[in-house]
């Protein structure tokens, strides 16, 4: 109720001291709320003036009371500065809903000005915070010379809507000039069903063309039906085909008003015809209930690598939510604006920025829709942003100091992958692997089971690359999310913090594999590794019984050699079979993780803190062997008498006491059953952290991982190597 009277409080509020207009120097119109800002400069100026190499951040100082308020500055006062500033955080928003947010009279709060002196560039950094959090941000970097403003937005009366002659010179360019084409498109086919865009609004469900043609493919988020109306959920599914005998019903494959789908994509289809395209891929649309699943699943390495471009619809949350609508960060001439000879500029977003603030990179699936694209377009809240991989342009790219987008700092290439697999370089093509997994256990699926289904077209498209000789492979193997010649590495994956237990996926996938993890769990997959020499992949293996066992590698070879020679289908093949694998047996250097006369002491007891590091002291029992567990985040400690201590990462927290059932499953280690850990060495510093699986001689399930342990170099010296199995 508190925070509800002092929302209603500040609604509406207007400061009239905040609000009244001058001219300044430099002949601009100025509110109290620049001059507050003078004030910010003036500091700066002084700090400069006693060190001319000072960096720092001044104090927080109220610039206005609300953005309502700064919206009536910059649009019936016509304040120039605020102006600006509300361009940057209408800029700052990627999807439209935080455009409108921006507005929410439960969001009416103070908005604060901090300037930031750096050793190359000075910013304004402004926020809109509520007492329990900052709402909005925006950045306005500070110059010593006027940007130009030829490239003018609202020049000819305004410009709120979308022009696409830039956009369709931009495609253009990229088609006749670039060779993006010849080197990534993957294949002449094209998807099974594409929707044909036809006069007076109307589509149709076809089959293939027999020739390839040019199509655009949709990348978007369907929402969480949890919060969105019953209403609004029906809506996205009934965009989709039904079939009938294997066929879409015929309601669709005759002309039908696109007003009967959902509003991203009706303008997903209306930006398609407005860059002179005739096909749009749309996967619930083009993908008819009842078709095999699976198997369109792993050809979306075609399905998004040979359409025209992919349209990612970075401004939606949610299939109901539009793509075309006003972009009201061009409400304002651009003007240039100066305060206490500094000029004021609005920059340019990063590509990064839009990728990762949009819902689509929450989606698992959209991930290997943009890893597989070479063209994609990112359909922001405010501006496009066109990438392939001989270039990057935004909308108005000329706008501020900076002509092209490439030139800023934190810009990515999002056809890496692509790229990687076009020149075929081994090492750095795993690395990409271990990139995508590191990116992909973050997002979120609809459905649990669809686990390898999302990530099916990047495992093909990363089997083909090896196969491109047209040869079975003697030693690459897809398993369950990992790769057989880089096994070790795969193996040494980690997570930022245990997961719960409750919600594993060890239904779904083996405990070694990053799969069997919760969805959205953080992991780390990158960190300096050298395979040890005592490690060897030996088998996959299948059990149907205890003590019995069936190999399938030469089962897997056996088949291949059987299908078709197009290695294009094998890679196919060998991720439908990867999916299923569960066992693996392996050799290596094997041991305790913890000594048999090692005491347990509580985590706090050794665990202490240094200003900002954290480290241990192990003076409460000096001399004598002793491990711990941090109950709360899944680390384990484990230190000899005069040896140093050993760090390791649990998957899971600890829910279950021994003798409970659940705890008996291996999926976690229960409290207590430290002294029962095993281990692996995998490489000169990584090990997994293993548990016996009960009543499998030789058998043990993953509970975790130890990476980097330099005070125990020696820890494997001396030890047995062993074959074991790994559930």
């Amino acid at each position: 109720m508190e925070e509800e009277s002092r929302a209603e409080q500040t609604r509406g509020h207007i400061s009239h001291e905040l609000c009244r207009i001058k001219s300044n120097e430099h002949g601009q119109r100025q509110c109290g709320g620049c001059t507050e800002l003078c004030s910010l400069l003036r500091w700066g100026e002084v700090q400069r003036r006693r060190d001319p190499t000072y960096q720092g951040t001044s104090h927080l100082l109220l610039f206005h009371s609300n953005y309502l308020e700064l919206d009536i500055c910059a649009t019936t006062n016509k304040c120039d500065t605020c102006q600006v500033i509300k361009r940057a955080f209408l800029l700052a928003q990627v999807t439209g809903f935080g455009v409108k947010s921006l507005e929410n009279p439960d969001k009416q709060w103070p908005i604060y000005a901090v300037l930031s002196i750096g050793k190359a560039n000075d910013n304004l950094f402004l926020s809109i915070q509520s007492p329990d959090e900052t709402l909005f941000s925006a950045t306005i970097p500070l110059g010593r010379e006027r940007c130009a403003t030829t490239l003018d937005p609202t020049r000819g009366g305004g410009r709120l809507r979308t022009d696409f002659e830039e956009l369709r010179q931009v495609v253009r360019v990229c088609h006749e000039d670039h060779e993006c084409s010849s080197k990534y498109r993957w294949s002449d086919r094209n998807p099974s069903w594409l929707l044909e865009i036809l006069p007076k609004n109307e589509v149709r469900l076809v089959s293939k063309p027999s020739r390839l043609v040019d199509y655009v493919v949709l990348s978007y988020s369907w929402g969480d039906p949890a919060t969105m109306p019953a209403t609004e959920w029906a809506r996205i599914k009934a965009a989709a085909t039904k079939s009938k005998n294997g066929l879409p019903v015929l309601e669709r494959l005759h002309p039908f008003s696109r007003s009967c789908f959902p509003e991203i994509m009706q303008d997903a289809i209306t930006i398609t015809e407005s860059l002179g395209f005739h096909y749009i891929w749309i996967d619930s649309v083009c993908i008819p209930k009842g078709t095999n699943w699976d198997t369109e699943a792993s050809l979306m390495h075609e399905v998004y690598g040979n359409a025209a471009f992919t349209l990612a619809a970075s401004s939606a949350t949610k299939a109901t939510d539009p793509l075309l609508f006003d972009r009201l960060a061009w409400t304002h001439r651009n003007k240039a604006c100066k305060l206490r000879g500094v000029w004021l500029h609005n920059d340019q977003a990063s590509l990064n920025a839009v990728r990762l603030g949009s819902p689509v990179s929450q989606r698992g699936w959209t991930l290997q829709e943009e890893r597989l694209s070479p063209r994609i377009l990112y359909w922001a809240g405010q501006r496009w942003y066109w990438s392939c991989p001989e270039g990057q342009v935004a909308e108005l790219s000329q706008l501020g100091c900076k002509s092209t987008l490439a030139d800023q700092q934190g810009w990515s290439l999002p056809q890496s992958f692509l790229e990687v697999c076009r020149t075929g370089d081994e090492q750095q093509l795993h690395e990409e692997w271990l990139d995508i997994v590191e990116s992909y256990t973050r997002r979120d699926l609809a459905h649990a089971k669809d686990r390898f289904l999302a990530i099916a077209g990047l495992a093909v498209r990363f089997y083909n690359v090896k196969a491109e000789s047209g040869k079975v492979l003697a030693t690459e193997e897809y398993l369950a999310g990992l790769w057989r010649d880089n096994f070790a590495r795969q193996l040494s994956w980690s997570v930022d913090k245990a997961a719960d237990p409750d919600d594993n996926l060890q239904l779904i996938a083996p405990s070694w594999s990053w799969a069997s993890l919760p969805l959205r769990v953080h992991t780390k997959t990158k960190h300096a590794f050298r395979q040890s020499e005592y490690f060897q992949f030996i088998r996959t293996r299948y059990f149907s019984a205890p003590g019995t066992a069936v190999t399938k590698s030469d089962w897997v070879k056996s088949q291949l050699e059987d299908i078709l020679t197009d290695f294009r289908d094998r890679g196919q093949v060998i991720e439908e079979r990867g999916r299923t694998a569960k066992v693996v047996e392996v050799q290596g250097r094997f041991r305790r993780f913890i000594s048999d006369d090692s005491e347990k002491v509580p985590w706090a007891d050794v665990e202490k803190k240094r200003g900002s590091r954290t480290g241990f002291d192990f003076s409460v029992l000096p001399g004598r062997p002793l491990h711990a567990r941090n109950l709360q985040d899944g680390q384990v400690v484990s230190k000899e008498a005069h040896g140093g201590e050993i760090v390791g990462q649990l998957d899971y927290l600890s829910k279950h006491s021994i003798g409970d059932d659940k705890a008996n499953l291996g999926i976690c280690l229960p409290d207590g059953a430290e002294q029962d850990l095993v281990c692996l060495e995998l490489g000169d510093s990584a090990m997994l952290l293993l548990y016996q699986k009960p009543g499998w001689p030789e058998a043990y399930r993953r509970v975790g991982v130890c990476i980097g342990y330099s005070n125990r170099k020696g820890f494997f010296y001396g030890c047995e190597t062993r074959r074991i199995l790994l559930f």
